[in-house]
C-alpha cells in the first residue's frame, strides 16, 4: 500500500495558522490534499494534525484524519514523531510513505507519482525527495554567526575553491511538496539528521519553484507559481478536475 501524509502543526510562530491561510483563496492545506488525492500511485490519502482548521479541510475532502497527540506537536517536536504515530494508527503494511508539508502548496504536476515511480525503479534506494538546486546557498558561500558575533564556515572549505556559484557542485533545498519512503528500509529512522527518516540512499526528483510557507513573501511568491501552473481563485490547473474547489 502506498500512503500519502499531510502533515502540518497548528501552532505556528512565523505566521500564525498559516496552513490554512488564504492562498487564491483556498485554505494553504488543500494544495498538498489535491496533490496526493490526484497521485495515480497513492492507495490511501491520510492527514495528520493537531490543527481543528486543517480537519475541518480534511473533512470536508472526505480524507482520513489522525488527530496528533499534543506531545509530538509542540514546537519542538520532530516529524519523525508524527511519522512513527501515523504509521501505527494506519495499520497495515504501507510499502511506501509519502509525506507532504501542510504548507506547500508548489508541486509540480505529477511528482508525487515520479518520486514513487523512482524508488520502485531502483531497490537500492531508501528515499525519493523533491526539492530545487540553489548554488547561491551553498554551503561554501555561507556562514554561521557564532556566539561571539563573528562569521565562521560551517565546516572546512578546500582551497582555491571559487566564489562564483556556478562553479560550485549543486546545492539541493529540500522542499516539503514529496518526500517519497521505503518504509521498511527507513523505518526505524537511521538516516543522517535532521531527517533521519528519509534513510541513506536519498534520490532526488527536482521540483523547480518549490517552496514552504513561512512568511508572507512565501505566500506572495507561492501565488505566482500556482498562477503559472494553471491555477486561479476560481479554477484548478487542467491535471487536476476535482468539484467544488
Amino acid at each position: 500500500m502506498n500512503v500519502a501524509l499531510i502533515m502540518g502543526r497548528g501552532g505556528s510562530k512565523s505566521i500564525p495558522g498559516k496552513n490554512v491561510m488564504p492562498v487564491l483563496g483556498r485554505p494553504l492545506v488543500i494544495y498538498p490534499l489535491l496533490a496526493a488525492l490526484h497521485a495515480r500511485r497513492i492507495d490511501q490519502v491520510v492527514v495528520t494534525s493537531d490543527c481543528p482548521g486543517i480537519q475541518r479541510v480534511a473533512t470536508e475532502l472526505k480524507v482520513r484524519f489522525i488527530r496528533r497527540p499534543d506531545d509530538i506537536s509542540h514546537d519542538t517536536a520532530q516529524m519523525v514523531d508524527g511519522i512513527l504515530h501515523a504509521l501505527q494508527e494506519i495499520g497495515g503494511t504501507v510499502e511506501h510513505l509519502v509525506t507532504l508539508h501542510a504548507n506547500c502548496a508548489t508541486h509540480a504536476a505529477g511528482l508525487i507519482d515520479r518520486c514513487i515511480a523512482r524508488l520502485e525503479a531502483d531497490p537500492s534506494a531508501d528515499s525519493c525527495v523533491s526539492g530545487v538546486i540553489d548554488r547561491s546557498v551553498h554551503p561554501y558561500r555561507t556562514r554561521k554567526l557564532t556566539a561571539d558575533g563573528w562569521l565562521e564556515p560551517w565546516n572546512e572549505v578546500p582551497a582555491y575553491t571559487s566564489s562564483n556559484r556556478q562553479a560550485l557542485d549543486p546545492c539541493v533545498i529540500l522542499d516539503g511538496a514529496a518526500r517519497a519512503m521505503r518504509v521498511n528500509s527507513c523505518i526505524p529512522a537511521n538516516g543522517s539528521a535532521p531527517f533521519p527518516y528519509l534513510g541513506r540512499k536519498i534520490l532526488l526528483e527536482e521540483n523547480p519553484g518549490g517552496r514552504d510557507v513561512h512568511d508572507e513573501d512565501d505566500i506572495l511568491l507561492t501565488e505566482r507559481y500556482l498562477l503559472r501552473q494553471g491555477w486561479t481563485d476560481t479554477t484548478l490547473p487542467k491535471h487536476l478536475h476535482h468539484s467544488g474547489t
